[in-house]
Formats: structure tokens, sequence, C-alpha cells
């Protein structure tokens, strides 16, 4: 990710970490996650956890080749994007894989085998995914999202799959009702750390 493009998420809740968002409660995951917002937000830079390992490396490698692959499949044009914020919820955006037509978007994974596998087994798109462009689909006012999975390793024809999802108006309503009650409680968790300020 580019310094450019970690400077516009700073502070702000991404598709990336919606399932975070969602994980209910006070669970660790949604606590750390606020947390993490939080800090952001108070000193205007960049989380120091950046997460990095070889699945990921594998994807980021493989990424432009995916997208070319989806663009030859589809008789399409990905263009790409900055970060998108969300048009009326503040602090809180997506940077989604590509933009397709007018209406759509895609989401590509380069992932291990076997997640391409049960992936190409069962077309169920795993839910954090589902998640994922879902708010996607908010943050852009975009009608659908293709999920586009790719495997360098495997046959040529045996090394894609795609499903398409569209969510329902009712979805969308439902998942920035959350959001925005989140990011309200990273404001809110804010305004607790000022107040134990030593004067």
């Amino acid at each position: 990710m580019s310094p450019e493009l970690m400077a516009e998420r700073v502070g702000k809740v991404t598709a990336s970490r919606i399932a975070d968002v969602l994980s209910g409660g006070k669970g660790i995951t949604r606590q750390k996650y606020m947390a993490q917002l939080a800090a952001e937000r108070m000193t205007l830079k960049p989380s120091r956890l950046g997460f990095s390992n070889k699945s990921i490396d594998h994807g980021n490698e493989n990424e432009p080749f995916a997208r070319m692959e989806y663009e030859m499949r589809n008789g399409v044009i990905v263009m790409e994007s900055d970060f998108i914020d969300h048009p009326y919820i503040p602090m809180a955006g997506c940077s989604p894989d590509g933009m397709v037509n007018d209406d759509g978007l895609v989401e590509i994974k380069c992932s291990d085998t076997h997640t391409f596998i049960d992936f190409a087994l069962t077309r169920k798109i795993p839910e954090k995914y589902r998640l994922q462009m879902l708010w996607q689909i908010c943050c852009t006012r975009r009608k659908w999202c293709d999920m586009f999975f790719y495997e360098p390793e495997l046959p040529s024809e045996d090394n894609v799959v795609q499903v398409r999802y569209t969510p329902s108006s009712s979805d969308i309503a439902e998942l920035e009702k959350n959001v925005r009650a989140f990011s309200n409680e990273v404001d809110g968790l804010i305004k607790q750390i000022i107040a134990l300020r030593v004067m």
C-alpha cells in the first residue's frame, strides 16, 4: 500500500475491516480496531500495526494479472481508483480493487490454493468478503460487485472462479447504520481518553 493511500485511510473505517466492526458486542478484535482508529484520529498518523505475510504478498504480486484475466474473460475495462469516502458518513470509506462499467465493482482475491478450491466447490462468498464487498457498494453507490478468485498455480482452464453479489437496499441501510454507530463509538472513546488528561 502506497504512503498516499495509507494517509487517505487514517482514522477511517475501511472495507477490509468491516467484519471487525460487526464482530459483535465488545469483542477483542472490535475493541482493538476501535482503539487503532481512535489513535489514528488523534495523531493523524497511520497505525504501526501494519500486517504482511506470504499470503498477502502473494495476493499483491498476482492482483494485476488477476485484473487482466477478469477484463479478458468479461470483455470489460477495469478502472482502478483512489480511496473513496462514504458520501455522507464521515471518517469511512473504501479502496475498491476495480470499478467495472458504470454500475459495478470487482473484488480480487489471490489466496492460497485450498481457499480457492473451497470457493470453487461451494461458490459461496465467505462472509468477511461479502461484508467487504457490501461496504464498497455502500461507499461507491454501485449496484453489484464480482468476487473474482484467481489461482495462477492451477491450469488456466481451472484457475478462475467468479460470483456476482448484488445486495438489497435493506442490507445497505443496515450496514451503514452499524458503521455510523461504530464510528461514533470511536469518537466517544477519544473523548474518554482526552478526559483522562492530567491538568
